[in-house]
């Protein structure tokens, strides 16, 4: 993605297979806030918050589905 913020130099996307979710994101409620170009590209093309992504967010933490416990153990595990 040709990244704005960087004057106009390209920026890869988040690769999960080799990038740590806690290096590039951070989970606010139900706001996923990128910490890096990287992160900032890859939320903003795939729109990690648009408004209905971020209203079924806030649907699931209501019902306590949100972030799952295999989500939680793996963004507890890549953070350290």
């Amino acid at each position: 993605m040709l990244d704005q913020c960087t004057g106009g130099e390209f920026t890869r996307f988040f690769n999960p297979r080799t990038d740590r979710w806690a290096e590039h994101f951070r989970l606010e409620q139900a706001a996923i806030r990128p910490l890096t170009t990287v992160g900032e590209a890859t939320a903003r093309i795939l729109g990690f918050n648009d408004s209905a992504r971020l209203h079924e967010r806030e649907e699931m933490i209501r019902f306590g589905k949100y972030p799952s416990e295999v989500a939680s153990a793996i963004m507890a595990v890549r953070s350290t």
